[in-house]
C-alpha cells in the first residue's frame, strides 16, 4: 500500500508543509498566470472566471494547464446559480 497521494509543491507552499519533507527538484513548474477565458462560457461563468482568477493568481496556483478544469468549474457554478436562485 502506497499511502496518500503527494500534494503538488505549490499547494504545499500555500497550505504549509507540516512534515518538513523536501520538495521534489524535478517537479514540472508551469507558468503561474491567468489563462485566456474560453469564449463558450456563458455570462455568469465569465463573471466567476474573472472573480476567481484574480484570487487564484494572487496565490500563484492558477496556470495555463488549469484552463479546462477551471472553465468546467465556472460553468458548473453558473448552472448551480441558475437553478438555486
Amino acid at each position: 500500500m502506497r499511502g496518500r497521494k503527494p500534494k503538488p509543491t505549490q499547494i504545499k507552499l500555500v497550505t504549509g508543509n507540516p512534515g518538513h519533507r523536501p520538495t521534489p527538484p524535478d517537479e514540472p513548474k508551469p507558468e503561474a498566470r491567468i489563462p485566456k477565458c474560453p469564449v463558450h462560457l456563458d455570462a455568469e461563468a465569465k463573471r466567476e472566471w474573472r472573480r476567481m482568477a484574480k484570487e487564484l493568481d494572487e496565490l500563484g496556483i492558477l496556470t495555463t494547464i488549469d484552463r479546462a478544469v477551471f472553465a468546467s468549474y465556472c460553468q458548473a457554478w453558473s448552472m448551480w446559480k441558475r437553478v438555486t436562485f
